[in-house]
């Protein structure tokens, strides 16, 4: 009986491997951004999420109630549109991942997400590095470790 619990997990564990690794070469597209919203093409999926910007404790975070994306006011100083942009398009797709796929969050769904932000970021001629940068600081100023 154990080693049939085991032979199961194995296999569920090779499905989701193969799924995430499909995930990650699916291209995010159609890249939308009105007044206050977002909405992007994955995986033959529109995804649109209103985008709330607030003072919030993390960078950016997702509702598990509603169709919103938050994102701190404090990512909008000086020239950072671009990673405003990168940051929404990160959490509509982690959202996505994590209700309509669920996927975890932190192993799974964070991971694909980021890779989706990054080619984003450098489609619109963003620099990662910096944008990596601003994230970072704006994360320990809001006293993340």
């Amino acid at each position: 009986m154990i080693f049939l619990k085991k032979r199961v997990a194995a296999i569920k564990s090779a499905e989701k491997r193969k799924l995430i690794q499909k995930l990650l070469n699916a291209p995010v597209s159609n890249v939308r951004f009105s007044k206050n919203r977002v909405s992007l093409d994955f995986r033959d999926r529109r995804i649109s999420d209103a985008i709330l910007i607030k003072r919030e404790k993390h960078v950016a975070e997702w509702s598990r109630r509603r169709k919103q994306v938050y994102v701190d006011r404090g990512i909008l100083r000086g020239d950072r549109v671009k990673s405003f942009r990168a940051l929404c398009v990160h959490e509509a797709v982690e959202k996505f991942l994590c209700e309509k796929l669920g996927l975890n969050l932190d192993k799974e769904a964070h991971v694909v997400a980021t890779r989706k932000e990054r080619e984003y970021l450098e489609k619109i001629g963003g620099n990662w590095r910096s944008h990596q940068l601003i994230v970072y600081w704006d994360w320990h100023l809001l006293g993340e470790k």
